[in-house]
């Protein structure tokens, strides 16, 4: 038991890491390509942190389980807005600043609404309807890339200067969001070890532990971003994650 609580303070450890590494990262980047924060939390934070969801979806469609996969996404973006949106703005205020997040707010709820009418009209979603999730995802990702780099940013010299070169940025990126997702599923996995042992029912684990489990690195990098006054890169996530959860996660689950 010592040995799973180790693990399990682990796995918090390497969220942190990972958290606030990605958010390092994530801001070079933006500030590299002269692209929004925005931009950077929509496009490369929100598919850094929906990794979990994606390894999970992929393998509950591959061996039949699609309503795991459904559920798993819907869960998951009710999670982002309500749970992580919720910490975030506890922490620090959330102002939404310029037109880009009330449009990029719009299209989050446009591409639910999709979702909801794709399911209703076959029952599911067919091959077809992923294709069309996958195609909008290029779409998605193509357009807010333009209209970051076409965003005018605040004057101010010292956001302007990169805190680092664009290959490491780039690497702590990818090395951040390895380091969220091992810790995620370490903190999954031994979380669940101390419920069993406390008798706590495998309904309980699935309803609390596992649904929240997949939205461990959204709520890392969120957290982390707030604290670093970096509020556009938390939103973005939140709003790229549930982009993303429903047009490349199920999308490629369905395809």
């Amino acid at each position: 038991m010592v040995l799973t609580v180790c693990k399990l303070l682990i796995g918090l450890v390497l969220l942190f890491l990972g958290g606030n590494w990605l958010v390092d990262g994530g801001v070079a980047i933006a500030k590299r390509f002269k692209i929004s924060p925005l931009v950077i939390g929509m496009t490369i934070v929100a598919m850094g942190t929906s990794a979990p969801e994606l390894i999970v979806s992929l393998l509950a469609a591959a061996k039949g389980n699609s309503g795991i996969a459904m559920g798993n996404v819907i869960g998951s973006n009710i999670a982002n807005i309500g749970l992580i949106l919720g910490l975030t703005a506890l922490i620090c205020p959330i102002i939404a600043k310029g037109k880009d997040i009330v449009l990029n707010g719009l299209a989050m709820i446009i591409i639910s609404a999709i979702l909801v009418l794709m399911s209703f009209t076959n029952h599911g979603l067919s091959r077809i309807d992923g294709a069309i999730l996958v195609f909008g995802l290029i779409l998605f990702i193509t357009i807010s890339i333009i209209s970051g780099k076409k965003s005018k940013q605040p004057e101010n010299e010292e956001d302007d200067t990169p805190s680092m070169k664009l290959l490491p940025a780039f690497l702590l990126v990818v090395v951040s969001c390895g380091m969220l997702a091992f810790g995620a599923d370490m903190l999954i996995d031994n979380a669940t070890i101390i419920a069993k042992a406390l008798n706590i029912s495998d309904k309980v684990i699935g309803l609390t532990i596992v649904a929240l489990g997949t939205s461990l690195p959204e709520l890392a990098a969120s957290l982390i971003a707030a604290t670093k006054k970096q509020m556009d890169i938390s939103l973005g996530n939140v709003i790229g994650s549930n982009i993303f959860n429903i047009l490349a996660v199920l999308g490629i689950s369905s395809t």
